[in-house]
């Protein structure tokens, strides 16, 4: 029987530095199994393997993690990256046409526009927590502009959303719970009430799209938007945001990375998919299997939910030269973080996007930035992000 390394999930200490105990058990298996006994896909090809395979199909993450019932758990069984066929194929298909890399290009100039006013900003403050300034303001920001939010609720949707991301860890409290219930009835409110508004009053936006898309006679009921709109709304906002804090982080060690941007502005692509890769910020997602399967040489029986690790995969030798280093040419990069098959991120390009722009902004605004005090990540977030994370700015011209 194979035996498989344990990677010790429930303790705080290994959110601080996840790499070292992954690459740990990397070496030794590309199967892991946690001390609560949870099995987690580990390795690049069996985590790839396993999201593109049809017999492995989305599963309940949340309750893997200990929460399944209540209000929270019943929301996240109704959106759509938790579902399968023909629930999910049916919904993606009405939405995906307002994701392609045509309809993000629409916005683009607000994307480049609004990256390049808060770096400004950083710098005319000087010193500014990232995590609750940039990484928070940029992608509330641009959904609001992609959903044609008002400017005044803004704040409060990327609270909510903020909040409801507590839900995703390995660890949680009864007011931690309540915290995340009242933000998701808040949020359910708003955006109910911003649907029939908007069906007044359509336009150049997603929500406006959203509304009208159909496919051959169907289109999404109030339900489905209200889900899909917080659907987008939180994966948006919580996951982006700790991408943003990376990206600072990684431009504050490598000057590298303004060098490569400062001769080739095309190149923020090629380094925005190794900061992915290098950072993953998205811990774990969760399959089940429709029947027996062997995965990294382990049956896994049916009806067994199964982690995919996606920083491990992001670091695994066998996919990548020198995992472990930072490398701004690296031609490969092709980061897991936004998962494989039928469930790929609809909102990756979107992601890009903003990534993209910020960092040219940051290198064309700013001479230097400095991490003031080494940040802490969460605990048991999921959704990884830092505690905080204090930084210099100074500007081309300071």
């Amino acid at each position: 029987m194979l035996t498989l390394p344990v990677i010790k999930i429930e303790e705080e200490s290994f959110w601080q530095d996840i790499y070292t105990p992954l690459e740990v058990a990397l070496s030794e298996s590309s199967m892991a199994i946690t001390g609560g006994g949870q099995i987690y896909a580990l390795g690049h090809h069996e985590v790839e393997s396993v999201l593109k395979d049809p017999r492995f199909q989305a599963a309940d993450l949340l309750g893997m993690m200990g929460l399944d019932s209540g209000p929270v758990w019943e929301w996240w069984k109704r959106l759509m990256f938790s579902n399968n066929d023909p629930f999910h194929g049916r919904i993606r298909k009405l939405v995906q046409r307002a994701f392609t890399p045509r309809q993000i290009d629409r916005h683009r100039e607000a994307i480049r526009a609004t990256s390049r006013a808060l770096v400004s900003e950083a710098i005319a403050q000087g010193e500014i927590d990232v995590m609750n300034s940039v990484a928070h303001d940029l992608p509330s920001i641009v959904m609001a502009k992609v959903l044609r939010i008002p400017d005044e609720d803004r704040e409060n949707f990327a609270q909510w959303t903020t909040d409801i991301g507590l839900a995703f860890g390995a660890a949680e409290s009864p007011e931690i719970r309540e915290q995340v219930e009242a933000s998701l009835a808040n949020l359910d409110s708003y955006v109910e009430d911003l649907i029939e508004r908007r069906r007044g009053d359509l336009g150049e936006d997603l929500l406006s799209d959203l509304i009208q898309a159909e496919e051959a006679g169907d289109q999404l009921s109030t339900r489905e938007l209200i889900d899909l709109i917080e659907n987008l709304l939180f994966a948006g906002h919580d996951t982006t945001r700790g991408s943003i804090a990376v990206l600072f982080s990684l431009m504050a060690k490598h000057s590298e990375i303004s060098q490569s941007i400062r001769s080739d502005k095309s190149s923020a692509r090629q380094i925005v998919d190794e900061i992915l890769r290098f950072e993953a910020i998205t811990f774990s997602t969760c399959r089940t299997n429709s029947e027996t399967v062997v995965v990294g040489g382990l049956e896994i029986p049916e009806g067994t939910p199964l982690g995919i690790c996606l920083p491990s995969a992001s670091r695994d030798p066998k996919r990548y030269t020198n995992p472990q280093t930072f490398d701004v040419h690296r031609p490969d990069s092709n980061p897991p973080t936004f998962g494989a098959g039928a469930h790929y991120c609809i909102g990756a390009t979107l992601a890009r996007a903003e990534l993209q722009e910020l960092l040219i902004a940051s290198v064309d605004l700013t001479s230097n930035i400095e991490v003031l005090e080494e940040p802490s990540w969460v605990p048991f977030a999921h959704i990884r992000r830092y505690e905080s994370l204090n930084m210099s700015f100074q500007g081309t011209r300071g």
